[in-house]
């Protein structure tokens, strides 16, 4: 899983790996795994309700991330 804070430009949108899934997804967007993404990969708190390590483990078993 890709989990770089490296902004890739697609569209011209600024977009980045999720921390939690891996996937491309815009910046400041909630990303399909349900991971809203503040634009920075270690943020806990807010509009995540989970910690990035609480959430990643959920992905890893299939659990929902909220």
């Amino acid at each position: 899983m890709k989990t770089t804070t490296e902004i890739i430009m697609v569209d011209e949108e600024e977009c980045i790996h999720c921390p939690v899934c891996g996937r491309l997804v815009q910046l400041f967007d909630v990303c399909e795994c349900n991971w809203e993404n503040t634009g920075e990969t270690n943020i806990d708190g807010g509009p995540n309700k989970m910690t990035l390590a609480e959430a990643k483990e959920a992905y890893a078993k299939g659990l929902e991330i909220y």
